[in-house]
């Protein structure tokens, strides 16, 4: 008992200078790109569910996420994944009402409102799967390159 609670405290300061460092130097991160999001009435009709991999490179930044889209109605969830499969963020659009949560918070290397644009790129493009569309961001300082892996519809 006594070993457990002197483990704990000798924990907790270090659990504290982790917290510390990433606010004083947080991870690198993309800054927001502006511009309209599509609606959601530009996407195809009927309920539907993309499955695509997404990459962005810019400045430090070099992040991968796994994609899951679903489309019910005029109501779109974009939820992304990191590398080990875990929830990184998700959002949810109405029409043009756009509502995110950043579940990895600073840590999160690209703002979730800048995927789903560049999602809605891809999906303008055509890009049907198996097909990968490499995007140019200039004026954000990135370029993200899409892999379309499956379309399919829900019943």
């Amino acid at each position: 008992m006594i070993r457990a609670l002197a483990l704990l405290l000798l924990l907790v300061p270090a659990g504290g200078c982790v917290t510390a460092q990433l606010l004083l130097h947080p991870p690198p991160r993309l800054r927001p790109c502006p511009g309209a999001i599509p609606s959601t009435a530009t996407l195809p009709d009927g309920d539907l569910v993309w499955r695509d991999r997404a990459r962005y490179r810019g400045g430090e930044v070099d992040a991968g996420f796994s994609l899951v889209a679903e489309k019910r109605g005029e109501r779109l969830v974009l939820v992304g994944l990191d590398a080990f499969g875990a929830h990184a963020f998700s959002v949810t659009q109405q029409r043009l009402a756009v509502e995110s949560d950043a579940r990895l918070g600073r840590a999160l290397a690209v703002p979730p409102e800048t995927v789903l644009r560049d999602w809605h790129a891809l999906r303008a493009a055509g890009a049907a799967p198996p097909a990968t569309l490499t995007l140019a961001r200039p004026e954000c300082g990135y370029e993200a390159t899409f892999a379309a892996e499956s379309r399919r519809e829900l019943r």
